[in-house]
């Protein structure tokens, strides 16, 4: 049964009605409602061409799943790359799956899925991404190291090393980005300049994010909370120095969103919800909302 507009969410008794007025709930609904097979049709129809040339048949994706992974990965590997899939919540898949995303659990950097990456030696690291441009989540396990560049110019590692990161944390922190995207694209009030309709273009989102940023530029931070902050920080706010790595607001904006995302599951080890108190009830609204339109589904496919 799909969501009515009157129903109440059970977290924190917030209403429905709220956070769903603010979404094109008809066109959700009727997403959610269609047969598994009109779903698939619909997540064909979402899956962009490859960005980059040269995509190798390993991760070619025919059968268009939800998820790939490295044919390369050791056994203990692989287990842990579907603990990791496991982690992402049930009611950000059909997002994923309609909107044609795939997740992509790479070996050996981002390089090994993406060979078109080679061009600069900072994509053999081991960090996530959410690739908008090409729907895929990927999530190395590994990172290059002695990076050397080749006569043709492209890069190369001389050998490989596991990733000290946090996976769980990342993997569901890149979902974020996904949802901010995939999910933005029926919010009714979240287009930005460019066009492009982002959660984290929200007015609701930036209106909790303005009065973060100003309790924060009242703190009077330490050189060591800045630092802390400093990838979820811009370096300027309304003229006023922030002292974070950010320079453009609405790139901030995504990275708040997506690690304030992965806190409402769990993962939690930045604590970001900290600096951003009230951001961070605005995701989890949405969170919420998500869920329930999840749970009351006529279909669940993928």
């Amino acid at each position: 049964m799909a969501l009515t507009l009157g129903c109440l969410l059970v977290s924190g008794g917030v209403q429905a009605r709220d956070m769903a007025d603010t979404f094109n709930l008809k066109e959700l609904q009727a997403a959610y409602a269609l047969s598994c097979p009109a779903q698939t049709d619909m997540r064909l129809k979402n899956i962009p061409p490859p960005h980059f040339e040269g995509r190798p048949q390993a991760f070619a994706n025919p059968d268009n799943g939800l998820v790939i992974y490295s044919p390369y990965f050791t056994a203990q590997q692989r287990k842990l790359a579907e603990k990791l899939f496991a982690s992402v919540p049930p009611y950000a898949l059909p997002i994923a799956y309609r909107g044609g995303a795939v997740y992509v659990f790479t070996r050996r950097s981002l390089v090994e899925a993406v060979p078109g990456l080679a061009v600069e030696d900072s994509w053999f690291e081991d960090y996530g991404l959410y690739m908008a441009v090409e729907k895929r989540l990927y999530m190395p396990f590994e990172r290059g190291v002695n990076i050397r560049q080749l006569s043709d110019g492209t890069y190369t590692a001389r050998y490989y090393v596991p990733s000290q990161r946090e996976p769980f944390r990342i993997v569901n922190h890149e979902t974020g980005h996904l949802i901010d995207a995939l999910l933005g694209v029926y919010s009714l009030d979240s287009a930005n300049d460019e066009g492009e309709s982002r959660l984290s273009n929200r007015a609701d989102f930036q209106q909790a994010l303005r009065h973060d940023f100003g309790a924060l530029l009242k703190r009077n931070m330490s050189t060591a909370q800045t630092q802390r902050l400093g990838y979820y920080l811009p370096s300027k706010y309304e003229g006023m120095t922030l002292g974070g790595m950010q320079k453009s607001e609405q790139r901030v904006r995504r990275e708040i969103f997506a690690e304030l995302w992965a806190e409402t599951q769990g993962y939690d080890s930045n604590k970001l919800s900290d600096a951003y108190p009230r951001t961070f009830q605005v995701v989890k609204k949405i969170m919420i909302f998500l869920k329930n339109q999840h749970e009351r589904a006529p279909h669940n496919c993928g």
